[in-house]
């Protein structure tokens, strides 16, 4: 059977070990893949990374890697939008896949209409209680979908339909927070709503299945602010929080949506 859904495998070129892994790991899992060669924050040209996402934003000072991953995530829908796939599947090569995921990809049938992104991925470790839609459809093996009513961020593991993928695009150079946010932080991100971000319950994706070092947090810490700098930066980001609740609760109130404790599970 033919893979509806085309995977793209962001990968620094300095990091074949990170792609032999994630490339016996697919393989395992009976799919293929196209590795995208990512923007490096350590050799990149400035211009590069400045023509798609600012400095600062409503998250403050912005880290180069942070910045760099950005633009390597809007070069590989530019590199989806150039074929006819209706949808595509990004992955970080650190992530981890559930059991399940040829399923997934070997259809795209079970994306509901109107779900221009849909989240594979739980961020972090354990359990995450997140603010979601009821149910609007399952994957072929049974996981449940669910419109996304609060932030859970992470970029490591989502699909985009083509309209998605060219409403983020239409983004490139008036981006201001990094891929994640961007796409599934529904306080500072300018494209959540018409993107209808969806997540799948159980999540099928991690990043925390592997020891490795970030090739990017280093290059963070020195935008880390102090002081009255680290105070105000979490003012603002705690007043983009504030501006969401009135939604949040209206909908958790009119049983338009209901807390759901989301986590990573290897089998559906």
């Amino acid at each position: 059977m033919a893979q509806a859904i085309p995977i793209y495998v962001i990968n620094l070129d300095r990091r074949s070990d990170r792609l032999e892994r994630i490339g016996d790991h697919l393989r395992a899992r009976g799919v293929t893949f196209m590795r995208h060669s990512a923007c490096d924050a350590q050799s990149a040209d400035a211009t590069r990374i400045d023509d798609v996402i600012a400095e600062y934003g409503p998250l403050g000072r912005l880290g180069l890697g942070d910045r760099a991953c950005t633009v390597s995530h809007t070069e590989a829908w530019a590199a989806f939008l150039q074929t006819d796939a209706p949808f595509a599947l990004f992955l970080e090569d650190d992530i981890y896949l559930a059991a399940d995921l040829a399923s997934v990809v070997m259809s795209a049938d079970w994306i509901p209409r109107g779900t221009e992104a849909v989240k594979l991925e739980k961020f972090n470790e354990g359990t995450s209680k997140l603010l979601l839609g009821p149910q609007i459809g399952q994957t072929p093996t049974g996981r449940a979908i669910h419109p996304m009513r609060s932030r859970h961020v992470g970029g490591g593991a989502y699909i985009l339909t083509r309209r998605g993928a060219e409403l983020a695009l239409s983004w490139r150079g008036k981006m201001r927070v990094p891929i994640d946010h961007f796409l599934f932080n529904d306080t500072v991100s300018p494209i959540r709503s018409p993107l209808a971000a969806s997540i799948i319950v159980p999540a099928m994706a991690t990043q925390r299945a592997y020891a490795y070092n970030s090739d990017i947090s280093g290059l963070g810490k020195a935008v880390r602010p102090k002081g009255w700098a680290k105070t105000w930066r979490k003012l603002k980001r705690g007043s983009a929080e504030i501006n969401q609740a009135p939604r949040q609760i209206w909908q958790w109130a009119t049983g338009q949506a209901r807390i759901v404790a989301v986590r990573f599970e290897e089998e559906p």
